[in-house]
């Protein structure tokens, strides 16, 4: 009459319902962990941008300095560049800001025009008047020769001779010496110069 019946089988729905939690519990973790993973993207990646901004240029060691000429106005001079050197060893490990504020600092008269892996150029504003040097002669640079100058009683400057002295025939004392200029006060003082320099 009675039939015995069996005992239900709670392993099943008990392992289903389990399932179910882990998954769920899987999924909320997850997207937790997303969203941390997201941030440290986003820090990871500001890092890099910062590092960036400090990153080393990369100069060569045998990179070279030169110096361009400008006029006043603004346009290009006839003088030829002028290489000033190589660049101390301390750049190879600065970053372009720091770089070009070194050369700011070393080169207060000139400007930064490019910078790149073996070349530096700096420009330097050419100006023909110096009051200072009012009714006197200069011997100064002239592209590779020297040229003979006289100054007015404002300072302004007028070539008088372009001579045939080629400054790199000069020994390298007196190639510094033109580059600055050598002032004298009268026309024959700065003949009996040349002549001096010529031989």
């Amino acid at each position: 009459m009675f039939e015995r019946r069996d005992p239900f089988n709670w392993k099943i729905p008990v392992m289903i319902i389990a399932g179910v939690v882990a998954l769920t519990g899987g999924i909320y973790i997850g997207v937790k962990t997303n969203g941390a993973d997201a941030q440290k993207v986003n820090a990871k990646e500001e890092i890099k941008k910062e590092q960036k901004v400090k990153e080393v240029f990369g100069l060569s060691k045998d990179c070279e300095i030169w110096v361009h000429t400008k006029n006043e106005d603004g346009s290009e001079s006839d003088k030829t560049p002028m290489m000033v050197g190589t660049v101390d060893k301390s750049l190879v490990e600065m970053n372009e800001k720091e770089i070009r504020e070194y050369l700011k600092n070393k080169y207060p008269e000139r400007e930064v025009e490019k910078i790149s892996k073996y070349e530096i150029v700096l420009s330097e504003i050419q100006t023909h008047k110096d009051a200072s040097r009012s009714n006197k002669y200069a011997l100064e640079a002239d592209d590779d020769l020297i040229g003979l100058y006289k100054y007015d009683d404002d300072g302004n400057r007028e070539l008088v001779e372009d001579t045939q002295i080629h400054i790199n025939s000069l020994p390298k004392s007196v190639q510094e010496e033109i580059q600055k200029g050598v002032v004298v006060d009268s026309q024959e003082e700065a003949y009996s110069r040349l002549e001096n320099f010529g031989s």
